[in-house]
């Protein structure tokens, strides 16, 4: 578990380690993951450490087991299913968590992504964070701490991560772009073609706009063609436009680092409103393919609402 860090992470180690040992866990930590792609594991390391900790190591392996499988009731995982991290899935972790603890000692949740959280679910973990309950541990893992709100900072202790060992070249970059969208089963040179065809239909769409209507067989029918292919295709067009946003506002991109060209062209043709605009159009259509709607007719209104006011 934690010993697996020792070396690579000596810092995020020895502060971990040394609270477990000493029963002096933070209600609330930060977690700056510096751009290291194994952040998440990194943590739930930590997360498993705790829960085993006081369990005396009796069912380690078991539990460990059911952490990774979303099992284990007192550890609860939030993410963003598109954009934002929504209110509800705060409301709904405070609702669950005022409970007592069902498996042990410690309830523990780990926030993803923390800079997803918009402004209304920040303030709803904000109220969690000031009047924080025993037993309950927060942990907050962001790539760009400048963007959660600095009364969240103040109360959480921060820990930095040392950088990944490997280079960060466009190879390493395909490979974490698809590790996101949890789509890993294709070989990849597959995953590069997949995500070159996602970025061609952006950059055609930017150019043609509502006239990409006429050319949607070629440009996105013939290429993707299962509900499973489409919902991918839709992920990384909203990773796509979130690092565009991120370009557009002087900030270095998360996903799409060896395409910056493209990341920049279309942010010269966008301003953020708009953006934002496309990035809910993605998120909706993403929703409704999930719930077996027409596929084609949704596309077709992707393309609309993209396009905004049509005059």
């Amino acid at each position: 578990m934690l010993d697996k860090y020792k070396n690579e992470q000596s810092i995020f180690y020895n502060v971990m380690s040394n609270a477990i040992f000493n029963d002096k866990i933070s209600h609330a930590y930060l977690i700056d993951a510096n751009n290291n792609t194994s952040a998440f594991d990194i943590v739930m390391s930590f997360v498993k450490e705790i829960i085993c900790h006081d369990d005396n190591y009796l069912n380690s392996e078991n539990i460990c087991k059911r952490i990774d499988d979303g099992n284990y009731l007192d550890v609860k995982i939030i993410e963003s299913d598109g954009i934002w991290i929504k209110k509800e899935q705060l409301l709904a972790l405070q609702n669950e968590f005022s409970k007592k603890s069902i498996e042990g000692k410690r309830k523990i949740y780990v926030i993803k992504s923390a800079e997803k959280m918009n402004v209304q679910t920040s303030n709803s973990i904000l109220k969690f964070l000031e009047e924080p309950i025993d037993n309950i541990i927060a942990i907050l893992i962001v790539n760009n701490i400048n963007l959660i709100l600095p009364t969240i900072v103040s109360r959480c202790q921060i820990i930095k991560l040392n950088k990944s060992d490997f280079t960060d070249s466009s190879t390493d970059n395909f490979f974490n772009l698809i590790k996101y969208t949890k789509y890993k089963d294709i070989s990849y040179e597959e995953q590069r073609k997949f995500v070159d065809k996602v970025i061609y239909f952006i950059l055609q769409f930017e150019e043609m706009k509502i006239d990409t209507l006429i050319y949607t067989k070629k440009l996105w029918y013939s290429n993707f063609v299962s509900r499973d292919d489409i919902i991918m295709a839709l992920d990384l067009m909203i990773y796509f436009y979130y690092d565009v946003i991120k370009d557009k506002s002087d900030l270095n991109v998360d996903f799409y680092k060896d395409k910056l060209s493209d990341v920049k062209m279309v942010a010269s043709k966008n301003d953020i409103l708009s953006l934002s605009r496309k990035l809910e159009c993605l998120d909706k259509c993403r929703t409704n393919v999930r719930q077996n709607l027409n596929i084609n007719l949704l596309v077709d209104k992707l393309i609309i609402d993209m396009c905004g006011d049509i005059k």
